[in-house]
């Protein structure tokens, strides 16, 4: 596991600038989370471009990534989760470390609390990139900055797991209801024309 935080405490990072950090580091990547905050900072920074965003399915964001990396193994594949969405779907942690798909990063937006439901706080430590390290096959870090993410992105071999840790709360706003099918015939026309 690495950790890459700044000894600079001046330095905050929200879910709009961790969006901003891997759209511009991956701006040909699909996009994958399944609600709040994640998806909404995603829709915000990408301008609904064509992602896959599951709605209200709470904790299959990781699966559905994890699918869709097999699937078209020539896209960057991220998954954007917040730290309680990821943990709804933890267990697809072990499939991801089973199938090694080459081409996806998963990012988890870790502000302590579940954010969509009323900020109820996580109880515990979450060492999410210690979680992701012990697994054969995967690899994790830890980023406390917009920088590090960018460098985490950039270095981190894949599969792996990012644990971006949200230090300033931000709401990007409401995102909007998106029709299923809609979502999926932008993914499939996006898949077929890179």
């Amino acid at each position: 596991m690495r950790s890459s935080s700044s000894p600079n405490w001046e330095d905050n990072v929200n879910v709009v600038e961790a969006v901003q950090a891997i759209v511009h580091t991956y701006p040909e990547a699909t996009i994958v989370s399944s609600l709040g905050t994640a998806t909404s900072a995603a829709r915000h920074v990408t301008g609904d471009g064509p992602h896959f965003y599951f709605g209200a399915a709470m904790g299959s964001a990781l699966a559905g990534a994890l699918g869709l990396a097999e699937a078209a193994p020539h896209r960057q594949v991220v998954a954007v989760l917040g730290d309680g969405d990821f943990l709804m779907g933890a267990n697809s942690l072990w499939s991801l470390s089973a199938c090694r798909p080459t081409n996806l990063l998963v990012v988890v937006l870790a502000d302590g609390a579940y954010s969509i439901t009323g900020g109820q706080t996580i109880s515990c430590p979450l060492r999410l990139a210690e979680v992701g390290a012990a697994l054969e096959g995967l690899s994790g870090a830890t980023a406390d900055t917009a920088e590090a993410l960018r460098a985490e992105l950039t270095s981190l071999p894949q599969p792996g797991l990012i644990e971006a840790r949200i230090s300033e709360s931000v709401w990007p706003g409401p995102s909007p209801f998106v029709d299923p099918a809609e979502v999926v015939r932008s993914v499939r026309a996006s898949l077929a024309t890179r």
